[in-house]
């Protein structure tokens, strides 16, 4: 075997490749994994897929139920309340650190992340991946490394059903407006301001998820 098949056969990289399907839609929540039949679509071995399952199945984006076996995580509405209270206790106070950290290159990057987001419109896809970079860049800032993870793991558990009223195109202006605000809050060096509007943004986000769930 190669060192590229090597690569590519590791439970890491499948790991990768599976968490970008689920966060992406193709695998969506309650989807059965067999893994005869992810180990021949993905073309891997079963040993390193199965690892990469169960590190999946640690960070809550596969589900083992009885009967069902691995399923594509599904998420209650009161998961999904649990998941942005969370969000809410840690993002906005994570201001500080990352109006310290920030110089204005990072400025810069964020503002044309935010100017490519609004040109996506209601671009699921193209958006949601954006969104990502947007949001994980911000918060790369603050350099709080185990904070950073548990936002990572609340951002991939949310963004299969961030992507539902996204499509709707509801309100997008407004996302766009508070992406807008947090680049200002940067570029102004003004941690209140960042802290406010984060708080609003994920408030937002809050409740156009639940809204798409009824």
């Amino acid at each position: 075997m190669t060192r590229a098949a090597r690569t590519s056969n590791s439970a890491e990289v499948i790991a990768a490749r599976l968490r970008k399907s689920i966060r992406g839609g193709e695998l969506l929540p309650g989807t059965r994994l067999v893994q005869e039949q992810l180990a021949g679509e993905l073309a891997v071995s079963r040993i390193p897929l199965r690892e990469a399952l169960h590190a999946l199945a640690a960070e809550g984006l596969i589900e083992v139920q009885p009967q069902r076996g691995m399923i594509v995580a599904e998420l209650s509405r009161d998961d999904i309340t649990e998941l942005f209270e969370l969000r809410l206790r840690l993002e906005p106070h994570l201001a500080e650190e990352i109006v310290r950290g920030c110089r204005e290159r990072d400025v810069d990057e964020l503002q044309a992340m935010a100017d490519r987001m609004r040109e996506k419109g209601a671009d699921a896809a193209g958006r949601a991946s954006l969104n990502y970079q947007f949001h994980r860049r911000i918060y790369d800032l603050s350099e709080r490394r185990l904070a950073l993870r548990f936002i990572d793991q609340l951002l991939h558990l949310v963004e299969p059903y961030s992507r539902r009223w996204v499509r709707s195109g509801r309100d997008l202006k407004r996302i766009d407006d508070e992406h807008q605000a947090m680049v200002d809050a940067l570029r102004a060096r003004d941690a209140q301001a960042l802290r406010r509007v984060i708080t609003a943004h994920v408030e937002g986000a809050r409740d156009h998820v639940l809204a798409a769930q009824t």
